[in-house]
């Protein structure tokens, strides 16, 4: 995706939907089947440049080319794993901004082809969370739809010389979903598009760290979309110094939008609980966990996932036989639980991480570039 940020007046061709597409081709005097074909190549296809579209002729491809970008994304960075082949980008916006996205391959036999697409939502985070890397740059603005799918469409693209494809979509990256709707609804609705990228609703996941509000409201235009919540406590007291919002959405609230959704859904809800050493990882307070989720019964189900550490992080990674030791007694409470170690440590596939890196760089040195980094920062596999 190489689009240039020369004509930011206008929004680039991947903003443009069928019916916007095909205004445009008839302003231009073209054919009402290459609005078609554009709208083909920049959904199915996934296309990243002027020139992989084929089907126009090269003079067309040249003035449309002139006109306006055809992606909201250049690439500033683009690191591979070696480890577990994890790929992570940063992306520049065409303000300049810039935000994380992950693919994360599946590493179990059962399916080897699942490629997940960890998507950011906003520039930065307005929530706040201690634990959370994203938090210590602050909030820039939120992402429009077109920018959040272009996330995705930008490795569908890569994926598809390797005969595969994005399998998932979770918004889990920079941001907090609920506190951009219009958005998030609108890139659901472009990946979902059974015209277009044709991902199935039960192939997306949103992660809220509990918006109570619009939780309620998501059993209403989620459709099968599933619901992932940022719990990480089990009591208020020290949620709130986790999870900031927790103050205006204690937990009692949130268990009762959890509550209502599973009954207007018949949707499992996943509940994230990141594993901090001697913070919330003791066994009374698993079995706390246990007891305040034991009445969704099946419909719950708590994924684990061990602490990514970063700058100015100030806890310590809970892992191994901590971390067994809390699943155990979650399952001895009679829930489900997974431990759930993130990909990606070598490459800061953790949210907020490579921006941070890049940033910090960037006020300690303006005049240095993003490829100026250590060795390990920029290893491609």
């Amino acid at each position: 995706m190489n689009g240039t940020h020369q004509h930011v007046s206008q929004p680039p061709f991947s903003a443009l939907g069928l019916e916007s597409l095909q205004e445009w081709a008839r302003a231009h005097e073209l054919p009402a089947y290459r609005a078609l074909q554009f709208f083909h190549a920049l959904t199915k296809l996934g296309i990243g440049e002027f020139g992989e579209l084929t089907e126009f002729p090269l003079d067309l491809r040249r003035r449309i080319g002139a006109e306006r970008p055809l992606r909201s994304l250049q690439v500033r960075m683009h690191l591979h794993s070696p480890t577990d082949g994890s790929q992570k980008v940063l992306f520049a916006l065409a303000d300049g901004m810039t935000v994380e996205t992950v693919l994360i391959p599946s590493t179990r036999s059962a399916d080897p082809r699942r490629y997940t697409v960890c998507v950011s939502s906003q520039v930065g985070c307005p929530a706040g969370c201690t634990f959370c890397a994203t938090g210590l740059s602050g909030f820039g603005r939120n992402l429009t739809g077109y920018e959040i799918a272009d996330q995705v469409m930008y490795f569908a693209q890569a994926l598809r010389p390797e005969g595969r494809r994005v399998t998932n979509v979770v918004f889990m990256g920079m941001g907090e979903p609920f506190l951009n709707v219009p958005s998030v609804r609108d890139a659901v609705q472009r990946l979902t598009d059974p015209a277009g990228f044709g991902l199935g609703q039960r192939h997306l996941t949103v992660s809220t760290v509990g918006i109570v509000p619009q939780i309620r409201k998501f059993a209403q235009w989620g459709g099968q979309v599933n619901l992932a919540i940022s719990l990480h406590a089990p009591n208020d007291d020290l949620r709130s110094s986790l999870v900031p919002y927790n103050q205006r959405f204690p937990i009692k609230d949130l268990m009762d939008a959890a509550r209502n959704y599973i009954a207007s859904t018949r949707r499992r809800v996943s509940f994230e609980y990141v594993l901090l050493k001697g913070t919330n990882d003791s066994l009374d307070l698993a079995r706390e966990l246990a007891r305040l989720l034991l009445p969704f019964g099946g419909s719950a189900h708590v994924n684990l996932i061990p602490w990514n550490p970063f700058r100015e992080g100030r806890f310590v990674r809970s892992e191994g036989p901590d971390a067994d030791a809390f699943a155990r007694a979650l399952h001895e409470g009679g829930l489900n639980a997974t431990i759930r170690y993130s990909k990606g440590l070598d490459i800061s596939a953790a949210c907020g991480q490579l921006r941070d890196t890049v940033e910090l760089k960037k006020a300690s040195n303006p005049s240095s570039d993003a490829a100026d980094l250590t060795p390990l920062q920029r290893t491609i596999a």
